[in-house]
């Protein structure tokens, strides 16, 4: 009897000292009407809050500034500070190499407060992220483990042209898209985006190679396996239109070796197509695409084969047939 009595004589004191404890950490606050703990609530003004984590980032103590800007927001939402809490708090996190949680931060910035004096200075910093990203800079998981990021560049680029189409950083982010998609070999939708810049950004620098690279993405596709004959036609006018509305531009050489190329690469098809008719006996299905080369294609190495097979031909007399 005397072991319970002191037993549950211990249970009440553990249980008074543990009421104490949580009574000099946890307040009641009348306005909120809960309980809050003082070491994780902000201060009592935004103002206040703004100091105390301009401390901590003048301090280099970014882990920490990170916490108390946004605090500051979490807390005070709607005060003219949020803002500048919200994007320092992403610079923070660039301080410690983490560019993907910085972007996260600055997107806040940009589709929360769009009006305010950082967003311009937010979307900025999001296409620095995403230049770094495409350039080959990788996403950190744990210790060494990295993973590669253009998809990551992919989310960023296409978040400024949503959120700030007419930002000096639109047409620019729209073109870096394009790039983006040829790296992963992506080249329809590459040559979508492209377009867009020509089509949006009529007046942006980037107009010129965008057209270029449209035309590229047209010889990349023309190149694949499953290609056929009017994909190759394709890139080949978009080559053309390049040289003919932009003659003067520092892309011609690269554009015309593409032509060339391309124009050989069909007379390679047409020659191959009318050797394969040859082979089968039908020498006039045959004669009809050496003449094909001939005609469109005469700077090619394949023109002089097929003329000589015409000569071939016509000497043999076997067209009569």
């Amino acid at each position: 009897m005397k072991n319970r009595v002191r037993v549950i004589l211990l249970l009440c004191a553990l249980t008074a000292f543990s009421v104490s404890e949580a009574h000099a950490v946890w307040v009641w606050t009348p306005q909120s009407r809960r309980w809050v703990n003082p070491r994780y609530a902000a201060k009592d003004t935004p103002r206040a809050q703004m100091d105390w984590a301009v401390n901590f980032f003048e301090a280099r103590d970014y882990k920490r500034s990170v916490k108390e800007f946004l605090r500051l927001v979490q807390a005070y939402p709607r005060s003219e500070l949020a803002p500048e809490a919200q994007y320092v708090a992403g610079v923070s996190y660039e301080l410690m190499d983490k560019p993907s949680e910085a972007f996260e931060a600055y997107k806040k910035v940009v589709e929360i407060y769009p009006f305010s004096k950082q967003f311009k200075d937010a979307v900025e910093r999001e296409f620095a992220i995403a230049e770094s990203f495409s350039g080959g800079k990788r996403i950190r998981l744990i210790g060494p483990v990295s993973l590669p990021s253009l998809d990551r560049a992919i989310e960023i680029y296409q978040h400024v042209v949503t959120n700030a189409p007419y930002s000096e950083y639109g047409a620019k982010s729209q073109f870096m898209l394009g790039e983006c998609y040829s790296k992963q070999g992506r080249y329809e939708e590459a040559s979508r985006v492209y377009q867009r810049v020509t089509d949006e950004y009529p007046s942006s620098s980037l107009v010129e190679q965008a057209k270029f690279r449209v035309a590229f993405c047209a010889r990349q596709l023309s190149l694949r396996p499953s290609y056929d004959q009017s994909a190759t036609d394709e890139a080949i006018n978009w080559y053309q239109n390049f040289i003919s509305s932009h003659p003067d531009s520092d892309l011609i050489p690269q554009a015309k070796e593409s032509l060339r190329q391309l124009k050989e690469f069909k007379a390679q098809g047409f020659f191959q197509t009318a050797s394969f008719y040859e082979k089968q006996g039908k020498p006039v299905s045959a004669a009809i695409y050496y003449q094909q080369v001939v005609d469109k294609y005469p700077d090619s190495p394949e023109a002089a084969k097929a003329a000589a097979k015409l000569v071939e031909f016509e000497r043999n007399g076997v067209l009569k047939n």
